[in-house]
């Protein structure tokens, strides 16, 4: 468990700031910014929203903010220019004007919740139960950041990783999910989500109820069960697919499934899974050929590279200093 009181705060003020809800706790918000001193981790935090959003910050935007600042009592400087410590201090109220709020009455349980985040180191899986007892599977190399006691407007936590989520249901109180490029939103539902910071794409996987996803860029799509959504994080593209429900992630069980998967991207999920390294030939195509293909749970690293080396047929592989070397024929 990690606690510290300035990374909690901006960690949950980060959480919050790529959601959208109704405005009703708009002005609260707005006067606690302007009463409060803004660390410089919050004014980061802010920033990097800000600058992410796709809507222009014109005339209109501007105007807007100065009506709200006149009615909190902030004053806006006469030059055109905003200097970045008085940005620190409106940052965030900038970003309300475009939609985002839900701030305050998350801040108000900050004294109360602390974040705490939970790992899986390569090698090993972990499974747990958040405060609203949704249970959460952890798979290999990743983590899991979330409040010890939820807000009273939405369960939010935050994902680097993989993940598979048997979401509480709760009408009321939306579930979030926050990754690097997307958003998942639900009510109460079962998916997967594969968020890998070094990986090209994040892989939303339905199988019971419904999500909406959401982009940094706002695009929005909702799945029903048995639909893929594999977003490139490069290109910024959504595409969807129907999938069967026996090619849905299984990893928690302990079997490898790969749909239209590159040979470096298999070899990514291998090292994580079995904590082992390669050492690849620079001649071996990692990217251009695809595979779908299952393994079992009980098959062993040795035994999926003889696969995999027939599938490709241009690799042959040994072990050497605990590290599997991958040459070309």
């Amino acid at each position: 468990m990690k606690s510290d009181k300035n990374t909690d705060a901006t960690e949950m003020l980060r959480l919050y700031l790529r959601d959208r809800y109704a405005l009703e706790t708009e002005e609260k918000v707005q006067q606690w910014l302007a009463k409060n001193p803004v660390t410089e981790e919050m004014e980061q935090a802010s920033k990097e929203y800000w600058d992410s959003l796709s809507i222009g910050k014109d005339a209109t935007t501007f105007e807007a903010l100065k009506r709200v600042n006149t009615k909190i009592g902030i004053q806006l400087p006469k030059t055109k220019t905003v200097r970045l410590k008085f940005f620190s201090r409106v940052a965030a109220i900038f970003i309300l004007l475009v939609g985002i709020s839900g701030v305050w009455l998350y801040l108000q349980h900050y004294n109360r919740a602390t974040m705490i985040e939970i790992s899986a180191a390569y090698g090993e899986t972990k499974q747990i139960a958040l405060p609203d007892q949704t249970e959460v599977w952890l798979n290999a190399g990743s983590s899991l950041k979330y409040p010890s006691e939820f807000s009273q407007k939405v369960r939010s936590v935050r994902l680097t990783g993989e993940a598979f989520f048997s979401v509480t249901k709760n009408q009321s109180k939306p579930f979030v999910v926050e990754t690097k490029n997307l958003a998942v939103k639900v009510l109460g539902t079962k998916f997967n989500l594969k968020a890998y910071p070094d990986e090209h794409q994040t892989v939303a996987t339905l199988q019971e109820g419904k999500i909406e996803v959401q982009t940094a860029k706002l695009q929005k799509q909702q799945l029903v069960p048995n639909e893929q959504l594999v977003y490139n994080n490069e290109t910024s593209t959504l595409k969807m697919a129907k999938i069967n429900p026996e090619d849905i992630p299984d990893w928690k069980s302990g079997n490898l499934i790969f749909s239209e998967s590159t040979l470096g991207e298999i070899l990514q999920t291998l090292e994580r899974c079995f904590n082992i390294s390669f050492d690849t030939d620079k001649s071996i195509d990692l990217s251009s050929e695809h595979y779908t293909i299952k393994f079992e749970r009980e098959e062993t690293p040795t035994q999926i590279l003889q696969v995999l080396a027939d599938m490709a047929g241009d690799f042959s592989y040994s072990v050497k200093n605990e590290q599997i070397i991958l040459k070309n024929k």
